[in-house]
């Protein structure tokens, strides 16, 4: 049987979040010393955390998560894991118009229109559209793309990501020189689009783009 923190830990897997850290936020926690106190074998898992999990998780069982006993998802709920949250919106406007608290998006975001079932996929947050032509042609405006939040801590140089800051947001190809604080931001489409550089301190919100469908 899994002790406490395994099957916290269990969870944090199963749901593709990067860190504890974001975990904690994705549930709604300002922050995830509850979850480090378990971790260090302090605390035990309560109610109310469950009853938090649960709300954001809802097809892990709750006896499993309090007890250990039985399945964390029974029956045919492990499907749940594949269905990532679908806007009708450009990815951008979308998270940019959701005004909320740096580190709290995932936890504020709305309910979708609907959700995609794509098992290759698993693990990312949301899906959007982008009606830009900045990483055009590798990515046509009107194409849907499949997002999942990361840490800068977490950033691989090299990535497409969509990056949310004071001076810039937009989907661009992330480059960062050795021992720079800087990180370029490059676009596909030169033609028409500029490079820009930031700070990696000014960066707000990172996803990264693990995902394209090309609509035609």
């Amino acid at each position: 049987m899994l002790d406490n923190w395994q099957r916290i830990e269990k969870i944090i897997k199963w749901s593709g979040v990067a860190s504890v850290s974001a975990f904690a936020r994705e549930i709604g926690l300002n922050r995830g010393e509850n979850l480090y106190q378990i971790k260090r074998g302090n605390n035990g898992i309560s109610r109310e955390l469950t009853e938090t999990i649960t709300a954001k998780y809802p097809a892990v069982s709750k006896a499993w998560l309090l007890t250990g006993e039985g399945e964390m998802l029974p029956g045919k709920a492990a499907r749940v894991k594949y269905d990532i949250p679908f806007y009708k919106s450009d990815a951008v406007e979308f998270i940019e118009g959701a005004q909320v608290p740096v580190g709290e998006l995932l936890a504020a975001l709305p309910d979708p229109e609907y959700y995609i079932s794509f098992p290759m996929m698993q693990g990312c947050h949301f899906a959007a559209f982008t009606f830009s032509d900045a990483m055009a042609p590798e990515i046509p405006g009107g194409s849907t793309l499949f997002f999942r939040h990361i840490e800068k801590e977490a950033l691989t140089p090299g990535s497409m990501c969509l990056i949310i800051s004071k001076k810039f947001s937009g989907i661009r190809t992330l480059r960062r020189e050795p021992s720079s604080k800087n990180v370029r931001l490059v676009p596909k489409n030169i033609d028409n689009f500029d490079e820009i550089t930031i700070g990696i301190s000014e960066i707000e919100e990172l996803f990264v783009v693990k995902g394209v469908l090309i609509n035609k």
